[in-house]
């Protein structure tokens, strides 16, 4: 049996994440990312789901918030809905003035620093379930490749 060469490449089209309170959440990701809600809507069973998009990137994946009943009863930190998500900055000082807002908000997990060729220079936050954003600045191992 041979497989058939797929000749287009899927569109990342969003992040689910599960959230204890929906507005906490949206107010940190509006405030670090410039994301802004474009749907907020409730299900059948009455849960809430909200679709965030990025205000300057309309084309880049939408966040879809979903309040969680039993995601918002577990105070666990290792309950978070994944592992990490890198952002990539234009420049230093973006890294920097992240690494200043989080550490003032009590949510910075690494400084800003450079993590050596692999990891660039890079600061790294939670949000308010635990999920961890890092925002980095990759100054290229190797001239030409863009990270």
């Amino acid at each position: 049996m041979a497989l058939e060469f797929v000749s287009q490449f899927p569109d990342w089209h969003h992040l689910l994440l599960k959230v204890k309170d929906v507005d906490v959440s949206l107010r940190f990701y509006s405030e670090y990312l410039g994301m802004a809600a474009i749907l907020d809507q409730r299900d059948a069973d009455g849960k809430r789901w909200v679709w965030m998009r990025f205000l300057e990137n309309p084309h880049a994946p939408l966040f879809v918030l979903e309040e969680d009943d039993e995601f918002k009863k577990s105070n666990s930190p290792s309950l978070a809905s994944f592992q990490r998500m890198a952002f990539r900055m234009p420049d230093l000082e973006p890294v920097e003035e992240v690494s200043e807002k989080a550490k003032k908000e009590n949510c910075l997990v690494e400084a800003a620093h450079y993590g050596g060729h692999l990891r660039g220079y890079l600061c790294v936050i939670t949000d308010p379930d635990g999920n961890l954003l890092e925002f980095c600045y990759f100054v290229s191992p190797q001239g030409g490749i863009t990270l």
